[in-house]
Formats: structure tokens, C-alpha cells, sequence
């Protein structure tokens, strides 16, 4: 599986953790273009934005509508396997749903799931970060 990630590097020295953006539904890692991936890649992070089977330039564009968030988990994991050490995972959307899932039997040292409404299973299921912490800010989740 061919999966398309839009990565942009910091101009000088590089810190050790990096950023992995996750798409929503109906979006793709454009969504995390210029105002975020070049902003943290200014910032010192390696920045990378995966877009998932069927988005983008991805693979699997005709099966998009059998596809199972199981499916999306694996193309976080593949992703995650790419990086040079467990990244930061920023989500939104029906991103923040995929990491949930991801976090259930991985691990990161940090998550941050942007969402309206997020899945209330959340807070019922170990979150897979270091101290299991978790704050809910007004629609965002901080973890």
C-alpha cells in the first residue's frame, strides 16, 4: 500500500520527537498545509501529514467506500513505522477517531484530537500514553 505523505523539514537543527497529522473525513493532508506543517517545521519539528487510503494521492481510491477504520489504523501504523522515532499525533475529525483507536494498543508521548464531538469510548479506554492523562478543553483534547 502506497500511501502519500507531505513532510516538510525544519531549516536547522531537527528535535527529536516528530509530528504526524491525521486527517478527518472528506479531507486530506492539504488540511495541514501551510499553517501547520510549515509552522512547526519553523519551529524545529519534523512535520509529516499522512493522507490515508483513498485520499490524496494514496492507493485505494476505488475502494474508499469499503474501506474500515481498521484500514486507517494500519496506514497510522505503517506511517508511524516510517518515522524515526513514535511521533506526536495530531488529529481532527474522523482523524481523531482513527488515533483513538490507534492509541488502544500503541503507544505516543503525546496525542492532541481536535474535534466538536469527540467519542465519548475515549475516556473509557486506556489511552496509550505515557501517565494515561487526559483533559478535555472545550472541544479539544489535550492527552
Amino acid at each position: 500500500m502506497k500511501l502519500e505523505i507531505i513532510s516538510k523539514y525544519p531549516p536547522n537543527g531537527t528535535r527529536p520527537t516528530p509530528l504526524l497529522f491525521v486527517h478527518g473525513a472528506m479531507h486530506g493532508a492539504w488540511c495541514w498545509g501551510i499553517h501547520f506543517l510549515d509552522y512547526f517545521a519553523q519551529h524545529g519539528f519534523l512535520a509529516h501529514a499522512v493522507n490515508l487510503r483513498g485520499h490524496g494521492n494514496s492507493e485505494e481510491k476505488e475502494k474508499l467506500r469499503w474501506t474500515r477504520m481498521v484500514d486507517f489504523v494500519d496506514d497510522v501504523v505503517n506511517t508511524v513505522q516510517l518515522l524515526p522515532n513514535p511521533p506526536v499525533l495530531i488529529s481532527h475529525s474522523m482523524g481523531g477517531f482513527i488515533i483513538q483507536q490507534y492509541l488502544e494498543n500503541h503507544t505516543s508521548p503525546a496525542a492532541v484530537l481536535l474535534s466538536l464531538a469527540p467519542s465519548a469510548r475515549f475516556c473509557q479506554l486506556p489511552s496509550g500514553l505515557p501517565d494515561g492523562s487526559l483533559l478535555s478543553l472545550q472541544g479539544i483534547i489535550w492527552v
